[in-house]
């Protein structure tokens, strides 16, 4: 039932303002100020009102408060209405109604002082209301009423871009984008054609007048004579013919221009144009206090789409059943499936033939078919048939904005969703990394491995929040990972050391620990059964969870605390696991096996990626715990085996060709990896790191800065991450003033307002501890502060 009512919670909640807005619109749209009312007693009980006696009186109650202004709020109802249609979760906390109330007294007001004595309703209600009125009035005594004008449409413009959440730039897109509209279709020389056609119109049935004015007959003269007759009538009627055909040729003339511009410009713009990508799936705008990135964030692919020619594709076939005979390979082709990249003949030689025989001629058929690159799959399982991949002679991009508006990748049904690529019949894949649960990653420069990290990150960041997801980047060379450095979901700074790269590997199997823990002390399984569980936690039994921590904690068993709250997943990646390899390998390879052998269960996934798929780099040990593979392409048979197990990657084409490996299933499957543009990992990046800075978890800051030494600059701190608990801090006495006045405190927000160091920061947030000024540590989040601010006492 709970499932049932999270899916339509939505729905209901839309509905259901949309209701009260309608009604109360009625409401107010019927309201007699001589129905029954606080100020009406009626006649008996009756109400004309649309919505009854319960209608007279809120409509009444209303307009005496804000007049006008409180159609207002049936603008408000219905615009929550249609945001939650659009998937933006409701919080009643949100400080919007707050904006929303106030922006109802600013319209009341202004109208209260444009127009104090006007009233509506059979002279019942003032424009403004009681509450305008009064507002306005005391406002004026004050500021007079130019200066009461400015500080109310001031006001006014603020709380429409706090209510709104939206830059007044933004909100003027609509009525730019609608004359973007109106000119883009000419809709407006549309409008002044129309009309100049109703002049000439009106010329034409000035002359039909002009024509059958003469009521009386005429004489007939011979031809001759006629230039005697009627000349003044002749001419005007000559002139206004005359007019008439010219005005008609020059709109024809006009017309043709505008034909002749639009198929000029079209080839010219073809380029340029974009193909616009709706998504049919409502993905929530808005998760409690976080905003969501939108798809208008990612570039629209071009308008024109690249063609497979069916004439190539039968001439390929040809050549290759041809070829085929040539080495007494007999067969036929029975279908081709044209792919974004590849085409994939399926050929079905005759009885006595070798599928072997087959796999060896790739090289003399890519020269056959004059391709870049032919792969020969083999038996395709379920058929009668043997898969060969040819390269398009023109090939087309995929393009990450297509993947992500795939109902598939917003299922509920998929944790991290993973948009993989197009397959060789160009379908979407969509996976779940949660499923794999981890996945390994291989390719020479130029294969697009970059590309394809990132466009997996950027997914993740289009589908949680901070709340639900964390990240770790681990990226020896320092360029790839980068532009996500600054986005909230970081644990940990980005980690560009191999020896920092150890630690942090070491920090995640320490939580991982700690996670299985608390699972088994709320007595599940998994992580999804962990949420449920502490998400339905009373206040009561969250205290006492507290309660419990805090005595483990002052009992020295900070190793047996546990969390009691719901757990964001956690995504590790692994950019270069060569370059760490070479420098840590043991300080590596260890934790990355423990991880990829347990994490699964409590939430805790890698994605790792290397250049140079070795032995000595891609153990046997990592391989086996890490079914989900990914092989771009790769320098040799070798590499493409240790990566899945078998030859074939080494003949993939460059720049997102792949071949996939999925859990469970017996071969790995081709698909081209999508293209994700810097500039679009830039505004996703941008729109997260706006809202919020990374929170980094203090434990795994102070192993990290505990392994390096700090920062060694600043006066008190400790080498080796410890704390000299009887160093006095110069500036304990402001830090400690400025937290007092907190709800909420964390070493790294001590770090960026005070510009310290963190093990100077975490030392102060230790000894606010222990003098019970802040409370115990929760995991990943603040500290909430315990003492009120000193300027109070």
């Amino acid at each position: 039932m709970n499932h049932f009512l999270k899916k339509f919670r939505q729905d209901v909640i839309a509905i259901g303002f949309l209701g009260l807005g309608l009604f109360l619109a009625l409401a107010l749209f019927s309201y007699n100020p001589f129905d029954p009312s606080m100020n009406s007693i009626g006649q008996g009980l009756k109400a004309t009102n649309y919505c009854g006696i319960v209608g007279s009186f809120l409509a009444d109650g209303l307009y005496q408060a804000f007049g006008l202004a409180a159609w207002v709020v049936v603008a408000s109802f219905l615009r929550i209405a249609y945001a939650s249609f659009q998937g933006e979760s409701l919080n009643l906390k949100n400080i919007r109604f707050v904006w929303a109330l106030l922006l109802i007294v600013n319209i009341a007001a202004l109208l209260s002082l444009y127009l104090p004595t006007t009233k509506v309703f059979k002279e019942q209600i003032y424009l403004g209301g009681l509450l305008g009125l009064g507002v306005s009035q005391a406002l004026m005594r004050a500021f007079n009423s130019i200066g009461v004008q400015v500080i109310l449409l001031s006001l006014m413009a603020v709380l429409i871009v706090f209510y709104f959440e939206k830059s007044l730039q933004e909100l003027s897109e609509t009525p730019r984008g609608f004359m973007a509209f109106l000119k883009k279709k000419k809709i407006m020389d549309k409008l002044a054609g129309f009309f100049a056609g109703m002049f000439v119109k009106e010329k034409k049935a000035k002359a039909k007048k002009l024509e059958a004015k003469e009521d009386k007959p005429k004489t007939v003269f011979p031809l001759s004579d006629k230039k005697f007759v009627g000349k003044d009538e002749e001419e005007e009627d000559e002139d206004l013919n005359a007019l008439l055909e010219a005005d008609a040729e020059a709109a024809e003339e006009e017309d043709e221009e505008e034909i002749e511009e639009e198929e000029e410009e079209t080839p010219a713009l073809r380029l340029a144009q974009k193909r616009k990508v709706v998504m049919k799936a409502k993905p929530p705008r808005r998760i409690e206090n976080w905003d969501m990135p939108k798809l208008a964030l990612l570039e629209d692919p071009p308008a024109s789409r690249i063609k497979i020619d069916k004439a190539e594709i039968q001439r390929k076939a040809d050549s290759l059943v041809e070829k085929l005979k040539n080495f007494s390979i007999e067969g036929s082709i029975q279908d081709a499936k044209p792919g974004p990249l590849v085409t994939m003949y399926e050929f079905k030689p005759n009885a006595d033939v070798k599928i072997s025989k087959i796999s060896e001629l790739e090289d003399d058929l890519s020269l056959a078919l004059s391709s870049e690159s032919v792969r020969v799959v083999g038996h395709i399982p379920g058929t009668d048939v043997v898969g060969i991949e040819t390269a398009n002679l023109k090939r087309e991009t995929v393009y990450y904005k297509d993947l992500i508006a795939e109902d598939q990748f917003w299922s509920e049904d998929l944790a991290l969703p993973m948009a993989v690529g197009r397959a060789v019949d160009g379908e979407p894949k969509v996976v779940d990394l949660r499923k794999m649960p981890h996945l390994l990653i291989a390719g020479t420069t130029g294969s697009g491995k970059s590309v394809f990290v990132g466009s997996i990150i950027t997914g993740l960041l289009f589908r949680h929040s901070p709340k639900t997801l964390r990240l770790v980047l681990i990226d020896p060379k320092m360029v790839d990972l980068a532009p996500f450095s600054t986005v909230p979901h970081l644990v940990l700074p980005h980690v560009t050391e191999p020896k920092k790269a150890a630690t942090a590997l070491k920090w995640a199997v320490r939580e991982m620990e700690k996670r299985y823990k608390s699972l088994s002390k709320f007595g599940v399984g998994k992580i999804e059964a962990f949420n449920e569980k502490t998400g339905g936690l009373s206040k009561a039994e969250i205290e006492e969870h507290e309660k419990i921590n805090l005595e483990l904690e002052e009992g020295k068993a900070k190793l047996e605390q546990y969390y009691y709250q719901p757990l964001p997943f956690i995504v590790i990646v692994v950019d270069e696991l060569a370059d760490l390899m070479i420098v840590e390998k043991q300080n590596i390879e260890e934790p990355i096996q423990r991880l990829t052998q347990k994490a699964r269960a409590c939430g805790i996934h890698l994605i790792v990626a290397t250049q140079s798929p070795r032995k000595d780099v891609v153990t046997g040990l990592i391989k086996t715990n890490i079914p989900g593979r990914v092989a771009l392409k790769v320098a040799s048979k070798m590499d493409s085996r240790i990566i899945i197990d078998d030859s074939g990657a080494e003949r993939l084409l460059p720049n997102g060709d792949m071949l996939f490996q999925a859990p469970g299933v017996g071969k790995p499957t081709r698909h081209h990896g999508p293209y994700l543009s810097d500039k679009e990992i830039g505004n996703v990046v941008k729109h997260w790191a706006a809202q919020a800075e990374p929170e980094y978890d203090p434990l795994a800051m102070k192993a990290l800065d505990g392994f390096s030494g700090g920062d060694g600059a600043e006066a008190g701190d400790s080498g080796g991450g410890g704390f000299g608990e009887e160093e006095y801090d110069e500036r304990y006495d402001e830090i400690l003033s400025w937290a007092s006045e907190q709800k909420e405190i964390s070493a790294s927000l001590i770090q960026r307002k005070f510009r310290l160091g963190y093990p100077r920061a975490a030392r102060l947030i230790e000894i606010f501890e222990k003098e019970g000024v802040v409370g115990p540590a929760n995991g990943s989040k603040p500290r909430q502060v315990l003492v009120s601010s000193f300027r109070e006492q």
